[in-house]
């Protein structure tokens, strides 16, 4: 039994494809309404009171009614207006890329970010920017809100390199401060170019300073020969191409023959004439000198050892066979190397 206020309603149905009812196949009266379904469309019509066709069900809701027109996806589909009618599907594509924007009426799409054309602005130091849109010492001062373990001074007077940056022939003005760390000279050769400054000099590259130690041995300039060390030690500091070295040796024996030498220096001295370097003996004991003569020590050119000798009466040479058998000495001297 029918509700009061409302009347009976007739169906009638179609499988005929895109089927659909005419204004007069339906009719509304105090009798009843009528519908039209087409099974094949999954569409419901009806007449509205202004007489229309109008549509109430769909088996695909079509954007226009609230719909978006699509019976299936995949996993990552975007939506988007094709038409100011009709929805569209934008396929998920490789991992990395962005949805760009086409500009007003043009379809969305997937891309790369271009950062000539999708990028503006300048990033700021808190979202991992340089507050900076130039490259220049100038816009490296204006970084803001910078800040590190360690860091001293204002941002207007810190630039901040990546760990072992290559600069190229940088000039700087004023004063260098190495806070912590050394200044390292990588190439051989290479060091100090004192040239701005006036001189006459062959040379004023400050390239090379070294300071170790050496083993100092007594040989012999007949035979060599070997020798019994209570005590034997050698220092060595090279400034530039000068060698400056201190020795002591406390000998036990030797089994050399000969004028005494005190081999084993660290560098061998410069070739030519000039080239003599000098020796300073602070303590002997145990040699027998001449008389009234005093012991001499000596480099000669193009040699890594030092020379002993007796003066001012002509002794000459110090020999082996003036040795006791605890011969001490301690030898300071200063020679040029090549």
């Amino acid at each position: 039994m029918a509700q009061t206020g409302f009347t009976p309603i007739l169906l009638y149905s179609t499988s005929t494809a895109a089927a659909a009812p005419a204004v007069a196949n339906l009719t509304n009266s105090t009798l009843g309404s009528e519908l039209a379904i087409n099974i094949t469309d999954g569409k419901l019509f009806y007449k509205d009171n202004a007489n229309a066709i109008q549509v109430i069900g769909w088996k695909v809701v079509p954007a226009t009614a609230g719909g978006t027109g699509q019976t299936s996806y995949a996993v990552g589909d975007i939506l988007y207006a094709n038409t100011t009618t009709t929805l569209a599907k934008l396929a998920d594509v490789a991992t990395g890329n962005a949805l760009i924007s086409g500009g007003v009426g043009v379809a969305p799409s997937w891309g790369k970010i271009g950062l000539t054309t999708h990028v503006s602005g300048v990033l700021p130091v808190a979202n991992g920017g340089t507050n900076a849109s130039t490259a220049s010492i100038t816009s490296f001062n204006n970084i803001t809100g910078y800040s590190a373990s360690g860091a001293t001074g204002t941002t207007s007077t810190n630039l901040v390199f990546s760990t072992s940056p290559s600069i190229t022939t940088p000039t700087l003005v004023g004063d260098v401060t190495v806070s912590t760390g050394n200044v390292i000279i990588g190439t051989s050769g290479k060091g100090i170019d004192f040239s701005a400054t006036p001189g006459t000099g062959t040379s004023e590259l400050f390239a090379d300073y070294e300071e170790g130690n050496f083993t100092p041995t007594i040989s012999g300039t007949t035979t060599a020969g070997t020798g019994t060390y209570n005590a034997q030690g050698g220092l060595y500091t090279k400034v530039g191409n000068i060698v400056n070295v201190q020795i002591y040796i406390n000998l036990a024996s030797h089994t050399g023959t000969g004028n005494i030498t005190i081999t084993g220096l660290p560098f061998t001295s410069a070739s030519g004439g000039s080239s003599y370097g000098s020796a300073t003996i602070g303590y002997l004991d145990n040699c027998a000198l001449i008389a009234l003569n005093y012991p001499l020590a000596f480099i000669s050119p193009s040699v890594a050892y030092i020379n002993l000798a007796q003066s001012p009466t002509g002794g000459g040479a110090l020999n082996l066979v003036a040795m006791d058998t605890t011969f001490s000495i301690m030898i300071s001297a200063t020679y040029r190397t090549a």
